[in-house]
């Protein structure tokens, strides 16, 4: 509702908030259903809604419909207002999306490689690529509202605590606050799986919503998010969904953890050691000439490589299957690059989850694989940007 006294500044900020999402939600309303739906006059409704169209946050579009008399001009949200930028550091490279305020974004970019830079040198290097994106796209670093970087590792009270070796090195630096000094744009920091995990929980259809929600990254990494409630759920520290910890058994009297099976590495290694009598020499240093090198086995049927997937199905369904009996999640969605081999692992992942699991679910694999952190980078971006337009 609506507030009418107290500190005038802030009830100018509060109420001109309240229009700004009800015009969001509606995606265009007139100025009478604004009154209704706020429940407040119409001359209040116009004394907030006037300084919004001057500043261009909002504006004027068409006219709407009317049972009777002059038809009303119907308010718009103008995304166009400004800029946000999403940067996935989760592939061992820059990967950044330009988007105006509707978070879709305009372009994808793909920059340097990260390995062996750390520190305030990775920072210079996005910092540079952020320079080369806006000059590329003629875009000013004075029109961008908020950036949003995804990074693996657990984020816990501006503290980074590397799982791998191999994961990004901040050295003990805060890359938001650093960034944020230095191009005076706000700066969000947060988990590449979660980011995840809210981009494919924001885009699911009317049929699939759900309350409770589980997200499995297989790709470079091994990682899960949670939505428990409707709500991203992060945990005490943080490492809530961190199933890259969970041990699968004990092999030779040591823990076996599920990403020592279950990632692109553990993939590439196997491959390479069923096939050292091949004499086909391989280069699948590469992520994406691996994936399609196994494509290509299992198109000519290659019986290693078919063993090799029932082995990874077999792993990954009873990962789903340990999930969901502590979490008891209505939906459970599959994504990263390992699932671009879908077509043959994911009707043997359904088969050993329906067998060991008891409860109804739903599984599904992503439809976004390649940048499904982007576009959670792009959504807390674009939050972050249109919680502060007002001021």
């Amino acid at each position: 509702m609506l507030k009418k006294g107290g500190d005038q500044s802030f009830v100018r900020i509060h109420n001109q908030n309240l229009i700004l999402q009800e015009i969001l939600k509606n995606k265009q309303i007139s100025r009478a259903d604004l009154a209704k739906s706020l429940n407040i006059s119409a001359p209040s409704i116009s004394s907030n809604v006037e300084p919004l169209l001057r500043t261009g946050i909002l504006h004027e579009r068409g006219l709407g419909k009317s049972s009777s008399g002059r038809k009303p001009i119907m308010l718009q949200f103008n995304f166009k207002y400004g800029y946000i930028l999403g940067i996935d550091l989760s592939k061992g490279r820059i990967v950044s999306a330009l988007s105006d305020l509707s978070g879709k974004p305009e372009r994808i970019t793909k920059g340097e490689r990260t390995k062996n830079v750390v520190g305030y040198d990775l920072i210079s290097m996005i910092e540079e690529h952020i320079h080369n994106v806006l000059i590329a796209e003629g875009v000013e670093l004075s029109s961008i509202l908020a950036i949003a970087i995804a990074s693996p590792g657990i984020l816990m009270n501006h503290r980074h605590i590397r799982l791998e070796p191999d994961q990004i090195n901040w050295q003990d630096v805060d890359p938001s606050h650093v960034l944020q000094e230095r191009l005076k744009v706000p700066v969000v920091l947060e988990n590449d799986i979660n980011l995840a995990t809210l981009a494919e929980y924001q885009s699911l259809k009317k049929y699939e919503q759900t309350d409770n929600m589980v997200f499995i990254s297989i790709g470079r990494g091994l990682g899960s998010g949670l939505i428990i409630r409707g709500e991203l759920y992060k945990g005490s520290f943080g490492g809530a969904g961190e199933v890259a910890l969970m041990s699968s058994s004990l092999k030779d009297h040591s823990l076996q953890y599920y990403e020592t099976i279950l990632s692109l590495e553990s993939l590439r290694k196997e491959i390479l050691g069923a096939r050292t009598n091949s004499s086909t020499s391989i280069q699948i240093e590469d992520d994406e000439k691996l994936l399609e090198y196994v494509l290509e086995l299992l198109s000519i049927g290659d019986p290693a490589i078919h063993v090799c997937m029932d082995n990874i199905s077999r792993h990954i369904g009873v990962l789903i299957s340990n999930v969901s009996a502590i979490f008891n999640p209505q939906l459970v969605v599959i994504g990263g690059e390992l699932m671009t081999l879908s077509n043959y692992l994911f009707p043997k992942i359904k088969n050993e989850v329906y067998r060991n699991y008891p409860f109804p679910i739903e599984l599904k694999v992503s439809e976004e694989v390649e940048h499904v952190c982007l576009y959670g980078c792009l959504a807390i971006a674009k939050e972050q940007a249109i919680g502060k337009l007002i001021h």
